[in-house]
């Protein structure tokens, strides 16, 4: 039965793996890097793509895994986090959040070298997903806010639905792993199947929001 459900995780990380290199590819055939917001989506692709080639298809001890899913989750959130940054003329409000993303990046590095990933990673992953979900909220009412009628055809809500998919998921699976405590390994690998799964569906996802943008960018459209 382990061996089984290893033989699942191993595939569908494969699959999660390759399909985040689809906005990549979407953007470089397309000569689509003339938007930095699909820079910076191509660069939140490449992370989750090496992140997966080394967790994935190689055999990592648990502390080992947990050191790699912390850093690469953490450059993920501080990218989504700048993409969803608020766009209001008042600069307090910009300096405000500055100051909160250069505290938290701190304060989560600091938590990382004193008790290391393996320890905290959980909670700071579910926390991440709070404030990615707070974040995509706000930036998806401002979208409507501003009379969006083909609010569809913006790659950013795309990004914004494959965020909001994975951090809910994400954190629901964080809250009953902390109602369980200590689970079991094969429970353990029933989460991370289900997470290569949710990667997989954002990674769709931004494939959507990628073409989206690279559509926008012709001369035609222009």
């Amino acid at each position: 039965m382990v061996k089984t459900g290893s033989s699942i995780l191993e595939t569908l990380s494969l699959v999660a793996m390759l399909l985040s290199l689809g906005p990549v590819l979407i953007i470089l055939f397309r000569r689509a890097w003339q938007s930095d917001l699909l820079n910076f989506l191509m660069v939140l692709s490449l992370l989750t793509f090496f992140q997966h080639l080394l967790t994935g298809t190689s055999q990592l001890a648990p502390s080992g895994r947990s050191f790699i899913q912390a850093v690469f989750s953490l450059g993920e959130f501080m990218i989504l986090l700048y993409l969803f940054r608020p766009t209001t003329r008042q600069k307090w409000v910009r300096d405000l959040f500055n100051l909160f993303a250069i505290a938290f990046l701190s304060v989560v590095i600091t938590i990382y070298a004193i008790k290391g990933p393996a320890a905290s990673y959980g909670t700071i992953g579910a926390l991440e997903s709070v404030i990615l979900l707070l974040a995509a909220v706000m930036t998806l009412l401002r979208l409507l806010k501003a009379d969006q009628v083909f609010i569809f055809q913006l790659p950013m809500f795309w990004i914004i639905v494959g965020t909001l998919c994975y951090s809910s998921m994400y954190l629901l699976l964080e809250l009953l792993q902390h109602d369980n405590g200590n689970i079991p390994a094969d429970q353990q690998q029933e989460k991370l199947i289900l997470l290569a799964v949710l990667n997989s569906i954002r990674s769709v996802l931004f494939m959507v929001a990628a073409y989206l943008g690279s559509a926008q960018l012709r001369p035609e459209n222009r």
